[in-house]
């Protein structure tokens, strides 16, 4: 089976947008450092010409990003971002949730093992699994482990249906705090 990433167009024209301003912004900003306006200029320059090529780079690889589900193994990948394969057995589940808009778009991450991919908002697939991956949010510069990734592919319920629902998580009772007796006038 093979899953694709909704809205990945409308992603795209906003990567081109932010690629086109951020190369606009390095060729005005080296025109004026020629011009003699001092060497910070093509600091500032130079990385947002940086910023162009990688901007640049993830519009034209967002169009192969999918999830593919065989036999034996799962494969995902997300741009410049994820590419990796997964062995069905380390899938616990997939159930649906929904990813609001005030979330945003592209990588998102807590840093505590939930990681989205989404190229739209809506209904997405949580995939939980036994082993975290690895996910650049800077690609090759600042990784992320995901333990549970959300995936904003079409038709999320047939992903359901393939792996089913997570085990329910149960934490273990938090501990007993002692107070401290701090004398008469404790809060």
């Amino acid at each position: 089976m093979l899953f694709v990433f909704r809205g990945v167009r409308a992603l795209q024209v906003l990567l081109a947008i932010a690629a086109l301003g951020c190369g606009v912004g390095a060729v005005v900003l080296l025109k004026a450092y020629t011009d003699g306006e001092g060497w910070p200029l093509l600091i500032v320059s130079a990385l947002l010409g940086l910023a162009f090529l990688w901007l640049f780079s993830t519009t034209l690889r967002l169009p192969t990003s999918y999830v593919a589900v065989s036999d034996e193994r799962t494969r995902i990948r997300f741009a410049g971002f994820v590419d990796t394969v997964v062995s069905n057995k380390d899938i616990a589940g997939v159930r649906l949730a929904n990813h609001r808009f005030i979330a945003g778009l592209g990588v998102r991450t807590n840093f505590k093992g939930d990681v989205a991919l989404v190229s739209a908002w809506g209904e997405v697939a949580e995939i939980t699994l036994n082993r975290p991956i690895r996910v650049w949010i800077i690609p090759r510069l600042l990784p992320a482990r995901a333990r549970r990734l959300r995936v904003s592919i079409r038709n999320p319920q047939k992903l359901v249906d393939r792996f089913g629902a997570p085990p329910a998580q149960s934490r273990p009772p938090a501990p007993a705090r002692k107070m401290k007796h701090r004398g008469p006038r404790t809060r």
